[in-house]
């Protein structure tokens, strides 16, 4: 045992260093080991975050899907209307406006000028008609008339009821009627 007191006494500053060395050894092992520990707790928090931003998102994304699917069915519907409701060229303007003239002197309505402003809706595909209707008539004449113009099939219908005066039970104004037709191709 002697021996073994002196080889160490002659080595000590070597021990010494090796205790050192060992001493830091298990407290960076300690510190190491409480980062890990910490991390773990930390995992667990970030872990949850992303479990509710993954839910988060899938809903954003389903939503998306919907919103897709809704603008898929609206294209679809714009394409039947081109190609199938609205004809090429539409109903003849001339029947319409026969038409017009027919409910007004149905209605007994006092009109004197039926004027019409067209204006290119999307160039080259669609025109936008606007149909005005100067009248006077009883307010009863007047109902009548809205009700029959409301009854013109689509792509027709009233734009705007501008009513000028009221005077003793007649009616003056402007009934203003839109119709689309499709751009003929030359």
């Amino acid at each position: 045992m002697n021996r073994v007191l002196d080889f160490v006494q002659r080595n000590r500053k070597f021990y010494l260093v090796l205790g050192v060395v060992l001493v830091l050894n298990i407290l960076f092992f300690i510190l190491a080991g409480s980062r890990e520990l910490a991390l773990y707790n930390d995992s667990a928090k970030v872990l949850q975050d992303t479990s509710v931003q993954v839910r988060a998102a899938r809903r954003r994304s389903s939503e998306a899907e919907k919103i897709t699917s809704n603008v898929m069915e609206a294209q679809k519907r714009i394409h039947r209307f081109f190609d199938s409701e609205l004809s090429r060229g539409g109903d003849p303007f001339v029947t319409l406006t026969g038409r017009i003239y027919d409910i007004l002197t149905t209605n007994h309505m006092n009109f004197q000028h039926v004027s019409y402003d067209r204006k290119p809706e999307l160039k080259g595909v669609l025109n936008r008609i606007v149909i005005h209707v100067p009248v006077k008539a009883g307010y009863e004449d007047f109902q009548r008339l809205i009700r029959d113009l409301e009854k013109i099939s689509f792509p027709v219908f009233i734009d705007r009821v501008s009513i000028s005066s009221v005077t003793g039970g007649e009616i003056s104004a402007t009934v203003d009627i839109v119709t689309f037709y499709g751009e003929e191709k030359p």
